[in-house]
């Protein structure tokens, strides 16, 4: 009787784990959840398919959105706008160290912000505490600022951000003219700051 009543805890006990191996599979793939979304969910560009980085989105010249306002205190304490930006192209990416695509997506953004030195990067970094996004920060080597998003209100502001990572890229006109939902590559970001190089 007793090997009959302990065989169902241990499947219990098995299960559980199988199911929690199973969410963090599915966490990692989808993204990670900030919130609802709020904001126009178009944005000017057609929404990517969230996969990595793939089917990359240029909107055309006279059907982008103007980008919301963004500014703040950055994690090393000093103040960042992206108004002051404009003229430049800019990266802006939605970012948490708690966020494994997150994690995966930042060494391709490090090396195109080092490959692009007249581009902009600017991230911005969700919902976590100061010590885990510098140490994040550090870990990756990452070289450009980030602003602090503590509550999430930054983001609310910009269209949709459901799940994180998303990245943004500004043309040179401060308006909205790609979205990579779930991870850039470096093939998909790439071509995109290839095209808008070219633009007059």
């Amino acid at each position: 009787m007793r090997e009959i009543r302990g065989t169902p805890r241990r499947r219990r006990r098995v299960s559980w784990r199988v199911v929690s191996l199973a969410m963090l599979v599915l966490l990692g793939l989808s993204g990670c959840s900030v919130g609802s979304e709020t904001a126009d969910a178009s944005a000017g560009t057609t929404a990517d398919s969230g996969q990595s980085g793939t089917g990359q989105n240029l909107s055309p010249q006279g059907h982008r959105k103007p980008v919301p306002a963004l500014a703040g205190t950055t994690l090393a304490g000093k103040h960042a706008d992206l108004a002051s930006l404009r003229g430049r192209v800019t990266v802006v990416n939605f970012w948490a160290s708690w966020c494994p695509p997150c994690r995966a997506e930042t060494p391709v953004l490090v090396k195109a912000a080092q490959d692009n030195p007249t581009v902009a990067f600017l991230g911005v970094d969700e919902k976590e505490s100061a010590s885990a996004a510098q140490a994040f920060v550090r870990s990756f080597a990452v070289p450009y600022p980030s602003i602090v998003d503590r509550l999430g209100t930054l983001t609310a502001r910009w269209p949709s951000i459901p799940a994180l990572p998303v990245t943004f890229v500004v043309d040179a006109d401060g308006d909205i003219a790609a979205r990579f939902a779930g991870g850039v590559t470096s093939d998909s970001l790439g071509a995109v700051l290839d095209s808008l190089a070219t633009e007059k």
